[in-house]
């Protein structure tokens, strides 16, 4: 999905210039002149991004965030020619995420915006990880990693893998596993649970240890810290 930027700048000239570059990086960008304006599109709409002049008409940068951070977090970057650094100062305290003193090239921050979303995305996958001790698991990316490094697993492998560490620390029969792997219709025979596990194991290397045998039962997905 397109990242969609907000300009709140007063020099039409910029404003305009500042719009030409986005474009081509193919963000969606809206435009607002003065501050009471775009505190209204800010409001209004929901931003990945703002870029936001200090000195404006009718409602300047830092009213326009004090009153934006009431109700929301949007990301904000400020444009000013403000170099001072008590100004730089205020802007952070405010909850400004990064600022650019003018005059500056467009190409520079086109760059600081790239590196911000790379930045958040990142960090958005980082938090769709999850950890077990030595293996992060990223479900929607289908990725495995025991400590650095990444572990391609089979269909069959991923889906044991996934029921094991969703029933972390329970015991699970062997019919429950078929069923949940192989399908209720599966017309196969226990065995291949105990293929599967063991193949799964080779994988997992220095975690392999977190698949433990309960005899008579079946298997345990278990952390365990001397491992």
């Amino acid at each position: 999905m397109k990242k969609t930027i907000l300009i709140v700048e007063d020099e039409k000239r910029l404003r305009d210039l500042l719009r030409d570059y986005l474009l081509k990086e193919g963000y969606m960008v809206d435009l607002a002149a003065h501050g009471e304006e775009g505190l209204s599109m800010a409001l209004a709409k929901d931003y990945d991004l703002i870029l936001l002049d200090i000195m404006m008409p009718f409602m300047d940068g830092f009213d326009l965030l004090k009153e934006l951070r009431k109700k929301k977090d949007t990301r904000v970057f400020y444009l000013t020619a403000k170099a001072m650094d008590e100004d730089f100062m205020k802007a952070y305290e405010m909850g400004a995420d990064d600022f650019i003193a003018k005059p500056f090239s467009p190409k520079v921050l086109v760059l600081k915006i790239r590196n911000l979303f790379l930045r958040l995305a990142q960090e958005e996958e980082e938090a769709k990880e999850k950890a077990y001790g030595l293996l992060r698991i990223q479900e929607e990316a289908q990725r495995v990693f025991v400590g650095e490094e990444e572990i391609l697993l089979t269909k069959k492998e991923w889906i044991l893998l996934l029921l094991f560490v969703h029933h972390k620390d329970q015991v699970l029969q062997r019919d429950f596993i078929l069923e949940k792997v192989w399908g209720y219709d599966y017309e196969g025979d226990l065995r291949a649970i105990d293929t599967s596990v063991k193949r799964l194991r080779e994988k997992l290397q220095e975690a392999a240890a977190y698949i433990e045998t309960v005899r008579g039962f079946g298997y345990r997905f278990q952390v365990k810290a001397d491992v």
